[in-house]
């Protein structure tokens, strides 16, 4: 109506300044509302279709066009400013149509378009190639993508319309077969093919791409650089990994889709015949850069009716420090059918250590990835933000039957009951995937009363597997404590908990206890020194202590803390090496006394820490097992084994290792194989150090302060 009525007018005020004058020469315009991908920041709009009437039949017109988006102008352009946005004038004679000059970010003009009215009949112009950052409107966004025109000329009545070009909706879906890749050990065949990994039980998983709208999947138009891509990368892959994907994926509705069979379906490579309706065909590109822009096509399709082609080649994922990316282009969709594609993800690697497997990542996004949001020479078109799609699932209906699903349960209700100032209690709980592939969780607490007295250990996990949920009732005053257990999967799985109570009653009082009078011994004053540092006097219940003093050699000797014997390793007149006994109430205090042929000492108050962490000397050995140094240093990539003693606690948490400026989790750490109270942690060297002498420690985190690490002295660590 705003339209008609500008038009209207118009007309009326030229009309009453020349009288039975030629109606003046005037536009009007629509525009295709066509569907956007969110995810772009070069999107190509619908046209826009102007219709104008009037004016002089064999008179000239000259005008300025210019059009504004309410986002960004994306199109190519040249140094002087020149883009490739077309326009086209039909039914008249003599046209002149200049460039389309970039005026402002979100603003370009035909400036000096000219042409011959004709004797009857409108004369048509299209605008067309308009390109724009639809991505700054938001993923979420309700707002269409506008475009306002504006006409001015001569003999041309001025006229400005806004029209709706652009509809924004996300143009990607995933799902996964698992929510990681499990680097297990996995045989590669001698002759790799897609056929031949199946056969040979090489692991996979499957990664699912799916249109969210009809027509989101492009393959390659005018004035675009390439098809529509799908970029996979790879994070978190471990030394001696190789991986393979298809070099052509056959869609959903091709001759036979390509199918590994952990998404459903009967394994196939694929099949794909060339027709003038299309169907969704994937090639890998290689030789891309980092964000999927650039290189070759790894297949070429044959012309229509040239009749079916089967796949079965797959190509090999370049992979740098663990990491590498896979790049599929769209060479043929159907832009009626609302499609979908699935491509495996085939792994090699050699024979592993269960305790030390690796579970890597992948994500997925429309490509080639960029952050240029303006127009530009050179930069892609299309190009997209590295948005992680939303499941698929949904779409396709198959949410819950190929994909992870958590069950969260308890033998008996997550309640305690315990005196202020008593031991740690645990409750297992189990963890389930009650779905398919593989489940990647994670464990937390949350206390509504109270604080630090509840924790969970392990905090992640794959697969199915339990969480000890530990309460310490340490420092907590008489009343009820209550909190949750929380586990997450990621999407598209859920998060589930369970509740937590702890009631804490009043300890009973205390005996009075008269101290005895010490005994006159001859057993000398003890002291205690930690066995890895004797320069440190903490220690923790099961690490290895040293017991100084003299005249400690005798026939029968024994050693205890509060009463409890502590398992002695070794020992002459002024020392003894033992073991503190696991069951020691820690932090606290304890007495320790040793007692020679009958003869007791003087009781010593020893403090017993929770964790007392300590690296032996000459206890940080390379791969081989021999002990790092200087002139015999750690090459990157390897396997460093640190020995300590005191690192785990009587309820293990979890382990880190700060080696120079960074924090690394271990693939193992755990009791030391066949040695009493020593601590082994192994941790690959990232291979993307420099050559040097640094420092290392371990650390651990308490029970009673699970936010806390409690770390080691350093120790000297030689990479070379």
């Amino acid at each position: 109506m705003f339209r008609r009525a500008l038009f209207f007018s118009a007309l009326i005020l030229s009309l009453a300044g020349i009288a039975n004058a030629q109606s003046p020469f005037a536009c009007n315009g629509t525009a295709v509302n066509t569907l956007v991908r969110s995810e772009g920041l070069a999107e190509r709009l619908g046209d826009i279709n102007l219709s104008c009437t009037g004016g002089a039949p064999g008179s000239t017109v000259t005008f300025n066009l210019a059009v504004f988006l309410n986002v960004g102008f994306t199109n190519h352009v040249t140094s002087t400013g020149v883009t490739d946005v077309s326009l086209v004038v039909d039914n008249a004679t003599g046209a002149v149509v200049p460039p389309a000059i970039l005026q402002a970010s979100n603003g370009i003009s035909f400036n000096g378009v000219t042409f011959t009215i004709p004797a009857s009949g409108p004369v048509n112009l299209r605008i067309s190639n308009l390109r724009g950052n639809v991505s700054q409107l938001g993923t979420g966004s309700q707002r269409p993508v506008e475009a306002v025109v504006s006409i001015t000329g001569t003999p041309l009545v001025a006229n400005s319309f806004r029209l709706s070009v652009g509809v924004l909706a996300p143009g990607l879906l995933a799902s996964f077969a698992t929510t990681g890749i499990r680097c297990v050990g996995s045989p590669l065949p001698s002759n790799i093919n897609f056929a031949n990994l199946l056969l040979g039980g090489t692991a996979f998983v499957s990664t699912r791409v799916t249109e969210g709208f009809a027509s989101a999947f492009e393959k390659k138009g005018p004035g675009d650089d390439n098809g529509t891509r799908i970029v996979a990368r790879f994070t978190g892959l471990p030394a001696g990994a190789r991986l393979f994907v298809p070099n052509v994926v056959a869609g959903s509705d091709a001759v036979q889709p390509t199918i590994a069979g952990d998404l459903g379906g009967t394994p196939s490579g694929g099949a794909y015949a060339p027709t003038v309706a299309g169907s969704l065909l994937l090639v890998r590109v290689n030789g891309t850069d980092a964000n999927g822009a650039g290189g070759t096509l790894a297949y070429t399709t044959g012309p229509i009716g040239s009749g079916t082609v089967a796949f079965n080649s797959v190509g090999e994922v370049g992979l740098s420090g663990g990491a590498g990316i896979a790049v599929f282009e769209v060479v043929d969709s159907n832009p009626s059918v609302h499609e979908s594609a699935q491509f495996p993800t085939f792994l090699g690697l050699p024979t592993v250590d269960n305790d030390s497997v690796a579970i890597a990542s992948e994500r997925v996004s429309f490509g080639p990835i960029s952050t240029v949001f303006t127009a530009s020479a050179t930069d892609p078109v299309p190009r997209f933000t590295a948005l992680n799609p939303q499941p698929d699932c949904a779409s396709i209906g198959d949410c819950g039957v190929n994909f992870p699903v958590l069950s969260l349960r308890s033998s008996r209700p997550l309640e305690f009951t315990a005196t202020s100032g008593s031991v740690l209690q645990t409750i297992a709980a189990q963890i389930n995937n009650r779905g398919g592939g593989i489940m990647r969780w994670s464990a937390s607490v949350t206390t509504t009363t109270g604080s630090k007295w509840l924790s969970v250990y392990p905090a992640t996990g794959v697969g199915n597997g339990s969480v000890f949920v530990n309460v310490l009732p340490l420092g907590l005053s008489p009343g009820v404590y209550t909190g949750s257990l929380i586990v997450d999967v990621p999407p598209p799985g859920v998060r589930q908990t369970l509740p937590v109570r702890l009631t804490i009653i009043a300890p009973p009082a205390a005996p009075v206890v008269t101290p005895p009078v010490p005994a006159i011994t001859k057993v000398g004053l003890l002291s205690l020194t930690n066995a890895a540092r004797p320069d440190l006097t903490t220690v923790s219940p099961g690490s290895l202590a040293i017991v100084n003093g003299s005249n400690l050699k005798g026939k029968d000797v024994a050693v205890t803390f509060d009463g409890i014997a502590a398992p002695m390793l070794s020992g002459d007149d002024r020392s003894i090496n033992i073991q503190v006994p696991g069951s020691l109430r820690s932090p606290g205090t304890s007495q320790l006394q040793v007692t020679v042929d009958g003869e007791k000492s003087i009781a010593l108050p020893v403090s017993v820490s929770e964790l007392a962490p300590a690296i032996f000397a000459e206890g940080v050995l390379n791969e081989d097992n021999s002990v790092n140094k200087e002139s015999n240093g750690a090459a990157t990539g390897s396997v460093l084994q640190i020995f300590s003693t005191g690192l785990l606690g009587s309820v293990p948490g979890p382990v880190l290792v700060h080696l120079h400026d960074l924090k690394l989790t271990p693939s193992y750490a755990g009791p030391a194989p066949s040695l009493a109270g020593v601590d082994q942690v192994n941790v690959v060297i990232p291979d993307y150090l420099p050559a040097m002498t640094t420092e290392i420690r371990v650390c651990g985190f308490a029970a009673s302060n699970p936010d806390r690490q409690v770390c080691s002295e350093p120790a000297k660590l030689t990479i070379k």
